[in-house]
């Protein structure tokens, strides 16, 4: 398929979506320049989760530019529908879900994308939540006998995740969700997070493409745009060993960290480990849970060996 075809066609192998390579995507920027100087995207992005300047300046600041356009359209329509019914607009926030495996990417990609999307005309409000918030906490998980379930769809609570949604979408209320420590490994007791009027919500999450078919309502039901991040699982299980090891020797020396009892782990015992807890654990549930929620998401986005972005997939509307 040629850079020119791939704006137009349908991917065969992916069909409703139209396929992209990184040449073809970095067009749509139009000339938008660049909002954050180096010292800022050095601050947002993991060095376990490695991107380039040049990754989002071609991938990232397009696909802002898109949400932007999508964002003042849907401010637009529920403008007509508020006139339509005689009624004030209820300006909900325009939702951005981000998924994919651990280890993937997405909390430096989402980090990123909402100070991206915060710089456009307007200034508009962006709050990033991650869904770790409702993961509940470790001693309600040992209680449950979930402890080595952590990240399942089971070790959230789900109640309050769609809560949470309810009053800032549908009631337009200053809702406070808990607060989660990855140095802890828990949710942080009277610490909370509060979320009022923003104008788009970057929801990012194991779970923010997964579906209860016996609830009638699920967080997908919430999101506007949704992102899957992929990538292959031999390529995340390397990035996962990487960063467990990285960790072993930065935050898990910490005394508050959870893994501080593995800190003087030799790097080959740390490597051993972190293999084990992702063939148990980690792609366990990224291929009963995770991945098969791909296909609901508005853009798929794979990377390479190397972090790097080099194919997309937008849904066809």
């Amino acid at each position: 398929m040629t850079t020119e075809q791939d704006a137009i066609v349908l991917s065969q192998a992916n069909l409703g979506y139209r396929e992209f390579s990184r040449e073809r995507w970095s067009t749509f920027r139009a000339e938008v320049a660049m909002s954050l100087s180096s010292s800022e995207m050095e601050a947002l992005i993991s060095s376990t989760q490695p991107m380039t300047p040049e990754e989002v300046m071609n991938i990232l600041l397009p696909l802002s530019r898109l949400l932007n356009l999508n964002f003042a359209a849907t401010r637009t329509v529920s403008q007509v529908q508020a006139d339509f019914l005689g009624v004030p607009l209820l300006r909900s926030p325009y939702i951005v879900g981000i998924s994919g495996s651990v280890a993937v990417g997405k909390s430096s990609f989402a980090r990123v994308l909402s100070a991206l999307l915060s710089s456009w005309p307007g200034s508009p409000h962006v709050q990033l939540v991650t869904t770790d918030s409702f993961l509940f906490p470790l001693a309600t998980l040992a209680e449950k006998n979930l402890l080595h379930r952590k990240g399942f769809p089971e070790s959230y609570d789900k109640s309050l995740f769609l809560g949470f949604l309810h009053s800032v979408c549908n009631k337009g209320e200053a809702v406070q969700i808990p607060t989660y420590s990855h140095v802890r490994y828990d949710i942080v007791p009277n610490e909370m997070q509060r979320v009022q009027s923003p104008d788009i919500i970057v929801l990012e999450g194991l779970n923010v493409l997964q579906e209860d078919k016996c609830s009638g309502l699920n967080v997908l039901d919430f999101i506007d745009f949704s992102i899957y991040i992929d990538a292959s699982p031999d390529d995340i299980k390397k990035w996962y060993l990487e960063r467990f090891v990285y960790l072993k020797n930065t935050a898990f020396q910490s005394a508050e960290s959870y893994f501080n009892k593995f800190k003087n782990l030799s790097d080959l015992e740390a490597l051993s480990m972190a293999s084990d807890t992702w063939d148990r654990v980690n792609l366990t549930n990224l291929v009963e849970h995770i991945l098969p929620t791909r296909e609901r998401a508005s853009l798929i986005i794979n990377k390479s060996s190397n972090h790097s972005i080099d194919r997309l997939l937008l849904r066809a509307i």
